[in-house]
């Protein structure tokens, strides 16, 4: 390879790698309002008959705002930004059906999760969005495999979760 040729290519490499190293840094957080800097995510309020959900639901949430990392996560009076949730409702139906010689039988259960949320802008002091997410995670009842009803209401709230970020950073 000529001394040319060889130079041109080790300045493309070096272009090429400028060129990554400025994508790598580039976040979503601005898009965000620029006076808001940090979420609070109270316990959300329960409509259900399900023991304990509001506090695996929020704390599955905040999780995932920890891990996006595109609005810092802090409590109460703070806050720029405070996101408000209702749980509607759970459901588990029937998905999957197992027909034998004398008696039919249920193999898989789609949980269903409803979820209503409002984001509140603290520092104008007005509403930026208040919308309904659901999510949903299928799991075996008779307990013959790892999908357990737990399992499919983690992934009911992660899909829940990441549509509330989409929201959140669609909004601006």
């Amino acid at each position: 390879m000529n001394r040319i040729s060889r130079t041109a290519q080790q300045i493309g490499i070096i272009g090429l790698m400028i060129m990554i190293s400025n994508c790598w840094f580039y976040s979503f957080k601005g898009t965000l309002p620029p006076h808001i800097k940090n979420i609070a995510i109270p316990i959300f309020d329960d409509r259900t008959a399900e023991f304990n959900i509001q506090q695996v639901v929020t704390d599955q949430i905040r999780v995932g705002f920890i891990q996006e990392n595109i609005l810092k996560l802090v409590e109460g009076e703070d806050a720029h930004s405070t996101l408000y949730g209702t749980i509607k409702s759970i459901q588990d139906r029937p998905l999957v059906y197992k027909v034998g010689e004398q008696e039919e039988s249920v193999t898989e259960y789609r949980l269903t999760l409803r979820i209503e949320v409002e984001w509140f802008d603290n520092v104008e002091n007005k509403s930026i969005f208040k919308k309904e997410f659901t999510g949903f995670g299928e799991y075996d009842p008779t307990g013959s495999t790892e999908r357990t009803r737990s399992l499919a209401l983690t992934e009911s709230v992660n899909q829940i979760t990441q549509d509330i970020i989409n929201a959140i950073l669609a909004g601006w």
